[in-house]
């Protein structure tokens, strides 16, 4: 009965053993699988922080060194590293190759790291005019002269009284209206031309005092020019003024004034 017993009893051990090993396959299986989603889960939250993390911004002084394509340019720095830089739609036109500060965002594309530009700062170079050197020379002492304190003597001169209350007229030979049509009209340049004694009658402008009191000059214009000399005879017309001189033509090619009438 005992002997029954002892080997019933060793069989359930065995059966229990053999179940045992059997068993234990399954549960390290499940361990596996359980560990392997475990490193997934981790795996997908370091995606997420890394996803979720803000670029690196960095700021450092460039200067474009070259274009690779589209946006991309070739910037170095200071230090006289060659990096890439996306400057945006007209930037590399913009920036030319004079240095400027840059602030980019630190990103990757198919080729490496790329600057993305957010701010730069940037100051218009100024132009170096190189002047040509002057050439020594023996040095030159300029001859100067002491102004004359000259004035014409019509700026002094006191008006003489005019025969007409409206305009200047210095009839110094009592011409009447009829008289005057004996009186040739001529243009100042052309009184050289017209022999002594001739009557004229001429438009122009005081432009000189030649002699006081006694002699002034006179301009016919801009346009057809000349100059004369007038005996005035006592008469006297501001300069600047123009008039219409009545006259007769001397040996010297002056006019002596008979009658002066101010033209407006």
């Amino acid at each position: 009965m005992s002997k029954i017993l002892t080997t019933a009893a060793l069989c359930g051990l065995l059966a229990l053993s053999v179940s045992g090993l059997a068993a234990a396959p399954e549960q390290d299986k499940a361990a596996g699988e359980r560990a392997k989603a475990t490193q997934q889960a981790a795996a997908e939250q370091t995606k997420d922080a890394a996803q979720t993390q803000e670029p690196e911004e960095i700021t450092l002084r460039v200067a474009i060194t070259g274009h690779e394509f589209g946006r991309i340019y070739k910037v170095t720095d200071e230090e006289g590293n060659v990096l890439r830089a996306d400057l945006g739609k007209h930037g590399g036109r913009m920036l030319n190759r004079h240095p400027f500060m840059l602030t980019a965002e630190v990103d990757e594309d198919e080729k490496g790291e790329v600057l993305k530009l957010k701010k730069v700062e940037y100051v218009d170079p100024m132009p170096l005019i190189e002047k040509q050197p002057e050439k020594l020379g023996k040095e030159v002492k300029e001859e100067t002269h002491k102004l004359e304190d000259y004035r014409d003597h019509a700026y002094g001169h006191a008006l003489s009284k005019s025969h007409q209350k409206r305009f200047y007229q210095y009839n110094m030979a009592n011409l009447s209206e009829a008289d005057l049509s004996s009186y040739k009209k001529v243009d100042v340049a052309a009184i050289a031309n017209e022999e002594a004694g001739t009557k004229v009658a001429f438009v122009g402008s005081a432009v000189r005092t030649v002699k006081n009191d006694e002699i002034i000059r006179f301009w016919g214009g801009p346009v057809k020019g000349g100059h004369v000399e007038v005996l005035m005879n006592e008469a006297y017309v501001p300069l600047g003024q123009r008039s219409t001189v009545y006259g007769t033509v001397q040996e010297d090619g002056r006019v002596s004034l008979e009658r002066l009438d101010s033209v407006e």
